[in-house]
């Protein structure tokens, strides 16, 4: 489902596993992901951000007219998020294929 909505370029997904304000616009996503997750955005990758009740995913790329964003929200339930690498990196990295284990079913 949410799959469909990437980008073809992206090959990657970088999902933030803390969750964010999830109003921010591109410019402040692309910032965000330079300095806190030390990614450079880049059209080969998408982020996701949750919010606080994990009920939210904001999506974050490089489409052809700069930053774009997606948001889905969940009418009832959350987003169920894989645990953490033992690395102790805030995010993890998802191959699209993947985008579905978010559900919960």
């Amino acid at each position: 489902m949410l799959e469909s909505f990437l980008p073809n370029s992206a090959k990657r997904v970088v999902l933030h596993l803390e969750p964010i304000d999830v109003r921010w616009g591109p410019n402040k996503l692309a910032t965000f992901c330079r300095e806190a997750l030390r990614i450079e955005p880049d059209p080969s990758t998408c982020f996701l951000f949750v919010n606080r009740r994990r009920d939210t995913l904001l999506m974050y790329f490089l489409g052809n007219d700069g930053g774009e964003t997606l948001m889905k929200r969940l009418d009832k339930g959350s987003f169920l998020l894989p645990a953490p690498n033992a690395d102790g990196a805030p995010y993890v990295v998802l191959r699209p294929s993947m985008l579905p284990r978010l559900f919960r079913t």
